[in-house]
């Protein structure tokens, strides 16, 4: 299955919509999408895997990855809408904790919103 990716900026974040599969085969057109937006528009990234279906150990890579690039371009990454196949890789991994994690787009924003209104206090 395809990986579909697409970025639309929500108040301090960039959202990213994946849609398909996580794997092998695609794991590094999100890794090379979410770099690009990561230099090119800012380092605040919410993913929404609200429409992966599935992710193996390659994909893990490709978010700790992203999660690093981020944090050490002063930003962070949040996921959101984490469906089951996604969650079952975090847990059994034990890298839930790593993560920012939401059950809504909104709530990954809002949560990076106000870290952001913190920090500029």
């Amino acid at each position: 299955m395809d990986l579909l990716l697409s970025t639309t900026p929500q108040g301090p974040c960039s959202v990213v919509r994946v849609s398909g599969e996580i794997d092998l085969e695609s794991a590094a057109q999100l890794g090379d999408h979410a770099l690009t937006v990561i230099r090119d528009v800012g380092p605040r990234i919410v993913l929404d895997l609200g429409r992966v279906g599935f992710m193996d150990s390659t994909g893990l890579k490709v978010l700790l990855s992203i999660h690093r690039r981020a944090e050490l371009a002063g930003g962070e990454l949040s996921l959101a809408a984490t469906p089951r196949p996604v969650m079952r890789v975090l847990s059994i991994t034990g890298l839930e904790a790593t993560f920012d994690l939401h059950d809504q787009v909104e709530d990954a924003v809002a949560a990076q919103s106000a870290r952001t209104t913190a920090q500029d206090l």
